[in-house]
């Protein structure tokens, strides 16, 4: 049983961490082979995972478990939207790199993209 500051960092660090890996709460229910309701509850901490779905959330999710339980306030926020775009492989690893451009980088990504959407 965890503490609720536990089940709130928890909750918190699902849901970002599995949106930065490009899941939606659909397809970790289906690796996770538990129903969609279930996985919802545990980024809600209306339910806790047990020890082995934490494990393997972790792996799926790429961090170690005590980084899902970290308190941080400097997580990058996203919008909270229904709609979730899957993501392949190749996409994660473009939208990571992305992410780590400086803001100045970032607004010359998005030039040469609005650029080349144009020849379409």
């Amino acid at each position: 049983m965890y503490s609720e500051s536990q089940k709130s960092s928890l909750g918190a660090n699902l849901m970002y961490y599995r949106k930065l890996a490009g899941f939606t709460q659909q397809q970790m229910s289906e690796m996770l082979n538990i129903h969609r309701t279930t996985y919802t509850k545990y980024e809600t901490g209306d339910s806790e995972p047990s020890v082995g779905n934490l494990k393997r959330i972790a792996e799926l999710l790429k961090v170690d478990i005590a980084t899902l339980f970290e308190a941080n306030e400097d997580l990058a926020p996203f919008a909270d939207s229904e709609e979730e775009l899957p993501l392949d492989a190749e996409q994660r690893n473009v939208l990571r790199k992305y992410n780590a451009l400086s803001r100045e980088d970032r607004e010359e990504v998005n030039k040469l993209l609005n650029e080349l959407n144009m020849k379409i």
